[in-house]
């Protein structure tokens, strides 16, 4: 062979050898990604399928029972804990009118604290509180004078003690406290006649259909399961995204935890 023809082999094996690397690559990468996609698509179909049993078990907390429709359940509930946030005396039985239609409910204390931590993100912050210490000379029961220091949001207490004798001094100081409260994930700019804020109404559809989550009521006992029985979309020409159901909740046993 000569030096052309060995050129032209070595040239040629090596475009070969260099195709052959990216069909592994792309054999090996690209299901990975595929892959990532399916459980975030399922991930994602879940958590909104739990959001959906959230809001009928608090309609069922509310009414007595659960509701077929799931938007009008998500409308009483969102109508509610916005209730709640106005006046925090709207507990017990009450009479809410949403759509030309009236529903009797009883709202049990703690609704809102429930409802929050229910369909919130626990968030953590640190905030600046001023404290003020007021030192006070007091008698004890032996009749001896002793110094007593005290929150001056107690000092009216202290003030009306038959044992007080006057305050000395005051000193104030700045401490960073940490505190935790519940981010509603769901909130945006709305409407105010626009009950869907929290959560809203793409929570009852699946991510990847588009369909709604199947909602089966049987007594005083309800299902709420994936619309997907087999699904499969092409990607990237030679492969596909590929699931089945992404599972059901039966009165609150979800299916994905065995």
């Amino acid at each position: 062979m000569d030096k052309k023809k060995q050129k032209f082999f070595n040239d040629y094996l090596e475009i070969i050898t260099f195709l052959i690397f990216l069909v592994m690559l792309v054999v090996i990468y690209v299901p990975s990604v595929i892959w990532q996609e399916e459980d975030a698509y399922k991930n994602e179909s879940r958590s909104r399928m739990q959001n959906v049993y959230s809001v009928e078990n608090f309609y069922n907390i509310l009414t007595g029972e659960y509701e077929q429709d799931g938007l009008k359940a998500l409308r009483l509930v969102n109508a509610v804990r916005d209730s709640l946030t106005a006046d925090s005396l709207f507990l017990g039985e009450q009479s809410v009118k949403l759509g030309g239609e009236e529903f009797l409910i009883d709202v049990p204390k703690g609704f809102d604290v429930e409802y929050d931590t229910t369909f919130g993100l626990r968030r953590v912050a640190k905030e600046t509180v001023v404290d003020t210490t007021v030192t006070v000379l007091m008698l004890t029961e032996d009749g001896v004078e002793d110094t007593v220091y005290v929150q001056k949001r107690n000092l009216k207490e202290t003030l009306s003690d038959p044992l007080f004798l006057n305050v000395v001094s005051e000193n104030t100081f700045e401490r960073i406290e940490t505190v935790s409260y519940f981010d509603r994930r769901f909130r945006k700019e709305r409407d105010p006649y626009d009950f869907l804020s929290l959560p809203d109404s793409s929570q009852f559809n699946c991510p990847l259909t588009g369909d709604p989550y199947i909602i089966e009521i049987s007594e005083n006992s309800i299902r709420v399961s994936s619309p997907i029985r087999s699904y499969r979309e092409n990607r990237y020409g030679f492969f596909s995204l590929k699931t089945r159901s992404h599972g059901y909740i039966i009165d609150g046993t979800r299916s994905w935890d065995y």
